[in-house]
């Protein structure tokens, strides 16, 4: 299970032009597998949906897949933003809001796109 020391040293980090505004873990308790996430929340506009102007849920996997990996999606857009990240990615704040930064230049192109 992957574990982040420190969390909430992210907070405050910039992630495509969009502040990190919580991270956290998150448990999905509905789900029987018991899988965990941590959940980073990004600043927008709530009132504002459908649009890359809104706030965003960005979620990371703590249990890796069946190639060893981690995933990391947009709340909502799993299958357009989805992408696989490994431990060497993660070890700095830094390095998190870069991955962040990955799944949020997808979800706008998405919202580019449709």
């Amino acid at each position: 299970m992957l574990k982040i020391k420190n969390i909430n040293k992210i907070v405050g980090l910039y992630a495509n032009g969009k502040m990190i505004i919580h991270a956290d873990d998150y448990t999905d308790a509905l789900r029987k597998s018991g899988k965990d996430y941590f959940v980073f929340k990004i600043e927008g506009d709530d009132g504002v949906d459908g649009s890359y102007d809104r706030e965003h849920e960005i979620v990371l996997s703590k249990i890796p897949n069946v190639n060893g990996k981690y995933d990391m999606f947009n709340m909502g857009l799993q299958l357009s933003t989805e992408i696989e990240i490994d431990k060497d990615q993660i070890k700095s704040p830094n390095d998190l809001s870069f991955c962040i930064r990955n799944v949020l230049v997808k979800t706008q192109t998405y919202y580019q796109n449709n």
